[in-house]
């Protein structure tokens, strides 16, 4: 790189005839002052950065048409980059940069300021079509004068001249813009660039020309929440008489007044007799010792963007009903990465992390939080929950390297673990109220038939317990009447439709679910901006298709199996056997008297084979035994039903828990974690804008 060396002489100009303080020109007239110390109302810049780069994550997993407007999220992203690539690369030096429309005479200023002809000079046409750059202490300059794209042959320094005078401009980059007016769109867009890179803008104005509406709705009217970090230079006073500079620098005020720059500080100078250059030089003094400015600007350019991000976050009332945010994951704060050691190379990539060698302030907090997310590794670092707090790459490209918001785990990544329901385990209550999961849940217990399954449940077990507790005699009577057929054929078919209810879905049940769903979401996203509505009903459906196979499952899981036999049963089956038998050799030992006793075809037979006075007592007891049977089958029957039905309510106790923990898994949690997003996003966004 080619320096030229300035010479130390000329710069201390006494005031010319007629332009002293005496006559106004040369003191500050007006206005606030140059930024001082950092003393930021609310949060650091550092944490209002990180909180920046997490309204980037949540809004680009919510961008389209109908969500976060994408150059909004493209802006911000722009300006993570811009910081942290600035409070990367030198915090020892203040960027200033002189605009002015052609013939204003910023670059004669620029000389004037630099002790050296560096800048040319034209008056009627523009002259300065490149940056020229004064720096006062070149060390540690480099890489933020190839940041700035100053060309290495209208870099200059003054680094070994510095005398006693200038030894507290140290630190000083002062630019000479090309003209803004000029006709070239690519002087045009350079301007621009080097505007938004400056930590401080110093517009030189000409009497004539002050109130051109080019530079004001350009530049100053955008710019208005800059005001700490602008000064308007009304040039060319030799030309005035002392009664007009105060007219001009009235009207001048009024403007700034009127278009939001109250802050912005007027100065009146000349840059052929030297007039006011000295109050311009001391002001720039103060604002390098301060070590301030880039910080200051870097915060208003917070303030701008995060100002943009307010109509997606409703009012405190939306606020206050989702309930708590879910805090990040746990992590080291992305504000705290280390430091490069002094000396370190700032080039690109996002290892890249931290200030300058020696701490600012909060500009190392502030550089880590915003130079590791335009590193291309998360606007907030790996710390947050699921892969950073903007995904992977939270800004364009350059000297911090390049990526774009989110990884497409924006949502379904730090949302997820975020909200801690990821499972969907977690009960409702997190935006939602426990009505809620209920009302849903029982949609869905009605979608899926429950109650009808239940019953069919039911059913299907007491036509079962027929096969074991009935009494046989029953079973042949009903053979007899062909009824049996009749009974499997029935208790085959509640067992199908219970296999059908727990396969999968119907229309109907699809229909029904989309409903339910579609209430809930209603219900959750009511009084959220209109993107936030959109995402919680996207959220509440992001898994509806696979809630029917889930119903399906949950009451597979309740039935019991469908040849399942309770231990009593079989206990039963064998008394019932049993006395049938017994009463089947009653029945034979009858035949037998009959036979033998009564026809006397065995006169030898024994006596209680052939008494046929026994008949009566035989065919009682036999009686007495079938009776007893029926009483058996008939209170086993209705110890049977009295089971089936509390075997019912327990299976629909079971598929209500399933479907309710499906409920909560698949459409509650996803729904609740989209709210406490838009909690976070509302708790970021304050901690964004806490500095404005």
């Amino acid at each position: 790189m080619t320096e030229a060396e300035a010479p130390a002489a000329g710069l201390d100009i006494p005031f010319g005839p007629g332009l002293g303080p005496a006559a106004g020109a040369g003191a500050v007239l007006t206005g606030g002052a140059f930024p001082g110390e950092l003393s930021p109302s609310g949060a650091s810049l550092s944490e209002r950065l990180t909180a920046l780069a997490r309204l980037v994550q949540i809004g680009s997993a919510r961008a389209g048409p109908h969500g976060f407007s994408a150059d909004l999220l493209a802006d911000a992203e722009t300006l993570l980059a811009r910081a942290g690539e600035r409070l990367r690369l030198s915090s020892q030096h203040t960027i200033v940069v002189l605009a002015g429309g052609t013939g204003s005479g910023k670059s004669s200023l620029f000389n004037q300021l630099a002790g050296a002809e560096f800048s040319p000079v034209g008056v009627l046409r523009p002259v300065t079509r490149a940056p020229h750059a004064c720096v006062w202490g070149m060390e540690g300059a480099g890489p933020l004068l190839d940041w700035l794209g100053i060309e290495s042959r209208r870099r200059y320094t003054r680094s070994s001249a510095l005398d006693e005078g200038e030894q507290a401009l140290a630190g000083l980059l002062l630019v000479d813009l090309p003209d803004h007016d000029s006709v070239l769109a690519r002087e045009s867009a350079e301007v621009r660039r080097l505007v938004a890179q400056a930590d401080l803008m110093v517009w030189v104005l000409d009497p004539q020309k002050y109130a051109d509406a080019a530079v004001h709705s350009r530049y100053l009217v955008p710019m208005a929440g800059h005001a700490s970090v602008i000064a308007a230079a009304l040039n060319q006073a030799d030309l005035l008489t002392p009664e007009q500079v105060d007219d001009c620098v009235s009207d001048l005020r009024r403007l700034l007044d009127a278009e939001g720059l109250h802050d912005a500080r007027v100065l009146v100078t000349s840059a052929i007799s030297a007039a006011g250059v000295a109050d311009l030089r001391a002001a720039l003094i103060e604002t390098v010792l301060a070590r301030q400015a880039a910080l200051r600007r870097i915060g208003a350019d917070v303030d701008a963007v995060a100002a943009r991000f307010v109509p997606y976050a409703g009012d405190t009332q939306a606020r206050a009903r989702v309930g708590p945010a879910a805090p990040w994951a746990a992590g080291p704060d992305p504000g705290a990465q280390a430091v490069p050691e002094p000396g370190a190379p700032a080039g690109p990539g996002p290892g890249n992390v931290g200030a300058a060698p020696e701490p600012v302030g909060a500009a190392d907090g502030a550089a880590a939080a915003a130079g590791n997310g335009a590193g291309g590794n998360g606007a907030a670092g790996n710390s947050t929950a699921g892969h950073g707090a903007a995904g992977h790459g939270a800004a364009g490209s350059g000297a911090a390297g390049s990526g774009a918001a989110g990884d497409g785990r924006g949502e379904e990544g730090a949302a997820s673990d975020a909200a801690g329901a990821g499972d969907g385990t977690e009960a409702g209550g997190r935006g939602l109220p426990a009505v809620a999961t209920e009302t849903l849940a029982a949609a869905f217990s009605a979608a899926a038939g429950v109650n009808g399954v239940g019953r069919a449940l039911q059913t299907a077990r007491e036509l079962k317990a027929v096969d074991y507790v009935g009494w046989p005699v029953a079973w042949l009577a009903d053979w007899v009447a062909r009824r049996d057929p009749v009974r499997k054929i029935r208790q085959s078919a509640l067992w199908a439709e219970l296999r059908g209810a727990s396969a999968g879905e119907t229309g109907a049940q699809q229909a029904d679910i989309g409903n339910a769903i579609t209430v809930l979401a209603d219900e959750a996203g009511r009084g959220l901006p209109g993107p936030w509505q959109a995402s919680v009903r996207q959220a509440a459906r992001s898994r509806s298709a696979e809630v029917p196979a889930a119903l399906g499952t949950a009451i597979a899981e309740s039935l019991p199996k469908e040849n399942s036999v309770a231990p009593w049963w079989r206990a039963a089956a064998a008394w019932q056997g049993l006395l049938l038998g017994a009463a089947a050799v009653g029945l034979a030992w009858m035949v037998t008297i009959v036979i033998l006793g009564g026809f006397g075809a065995a006169p030898n037979a024994p006596l209680l084979l052939r008494d046929v006075g026994l008949l009566p007592w035989i065919a009682l007891m036999v009686v007495a035994i079938l009776l007893l049977g029926w009483l058996t089958a008939s209170g086993c029957m209705a110890l049977v039903v009295r089971e089936a039905d509390r075997e019912r309510e327990q299976a629909q106790q079971r598929m209500r828990a399933g479907i309710t923990g499906l409920a909560r898994q698949f459409v509650v949690a996803p729904v609740e974690r989209e709210l406490a997003e838009f909690a976070r996003f509302h708790d970021e966004l304050a901690v964004a804008r806490s500095g404005g």
